[in-house]
């Protein structure tokens, strides 16, 4: 795939390409969006673009061995980083290190693409401050993040910054159609919330069961220990938000066809009005918002079960 292929992210490829037509490659970029919206795809294909032996327009050819080495992962100019578990560590900066400081094998410019790279713990981020202080000449790092407030603003003002967001229905169709049947592709359509990579990696379903066995067990008093961690309270907040709006949607409207998450085991109480669920959507979203505070799993669990609990009741269906 070539940047002008990838669906969506009109504005955030326009300043990607206009970067290689002017010749202005930045030493350093942070791509940042939610996770499944193309940064990733863009990331790695923008490495394409730079290293293109038959370049068009500034865009690569998709076509040419440096092209299709990087696409199958195997370019040895060309590094994706992931997290070990929670966090990136000092170790795994040294490798960005050793990567970039070594003169290119075949390629114009070394590539190292930081996926998550607001992981960084504090000695992480400082040493690869003085990475991008001094970076070689003939280097590209490119920061991928979902939470890029997260990141150091030493870090952030050394970056050249691109925004990718969600893509409206018509582009996640666009991005999914073909991959599966009908009435899969439908449902993965409606629980992307434009974000169309987690639609193709058919996680959406898996997720949402996930989501549902947990809030059964808040709802029973279950386990305090239910989240694995804080990536897991957060995902699991923000699902509640599409949880509530669909509560919200079904007491208005009465239809399942306009419900993200389609029917559910359970309903809003009879005693639950509209302006509840708002407030309660309200307390769950400053909560997720004060999880980089550290939060106790547990006292935060016991929160959203005060939250949540008095408006749903089991459904008789």
């Amino acid at each position: 795939m070539a940047l002008r292929h990838i669906i969506g992210q009109e504005r955030g490829v326009r300043i990607l390409l206009g970067t290689l037509r002017r010749e202005r490659v930045p030493s350093a970029m942070l791509i940042s969006g939610d996770g499944g919206v193309g940064k990733k795809l863009a990331a790695i294909t923008y490495a394409k673009a730079v290293n293109c032996l038959q370049p068009a327009e500034g865009d690569c050819c998709d076509a040419c061995l440096s092209c299709r080495k990087i696409e199958a992962g195997i370019h040895p100019d060309v590094t994706v980083l992931l997290p070990e578990g929670e966090e990136i560590k000092i170790e795994t900066v040294r490798t960005i290190e050793e990567a970039l400081f070594l003169k290119p094998y075949e390629a114009r410019k070394k590539v190292v693409i930081i996926d998550d790279a607001d992981l960084m713990n504090s000695n992480a981020a400082n040493a690869f401050l003085k990475t991008l202080e001094e970076p070689p000449e003939e280097s590209l790092i490119l920061l991928l993040s979902p939470n890029p407030d997260r990141l150091p603003d030493t870090i952030k003002s050394r970056c050249t910054q691109v925004r990718f967001y969600p893509l409206p229905l018509e582009g996640v169709k666009r991005v999914i159609a073909g991959t599966t049947g009908k009435e899969a592709e439908a449902l993965a359509v409606r629980l992307s919330m434009g974000r169309p990579g987690l639609a193709l990696s058919g996680d959406l379903e898996e997720e949402r069961e996930w989501f549902m066995n947990l809030l059964d067990a808040l709802l029973r008093g279950g386990s305090k220990e239910a989240w694995a961690d804080r990536n897991e309270m957060k995902t699991w907040l923000d699902l509640s938000s599409v949880f509530l709006r669909d509560m919200a949607v079904e007491r208005i409207t009465g239809r399942e066809e306009d419900l993200l998450y389609g029917s559910s085991r359970y309903r809003l109480s009879r005693q639950t009005d509209i302006g509840a669920v708002f407030e309660a959507y309200r307390h769950l979203q400053r909560l997720r918002g004060l999880l980089d505070f550290n939060l106790n799993k547990s006292i935060s669990w016991n929160y959203a079960a005060q939250i949540v609990r008095p408006l749903l009741a089991r459904s008789s269906s």
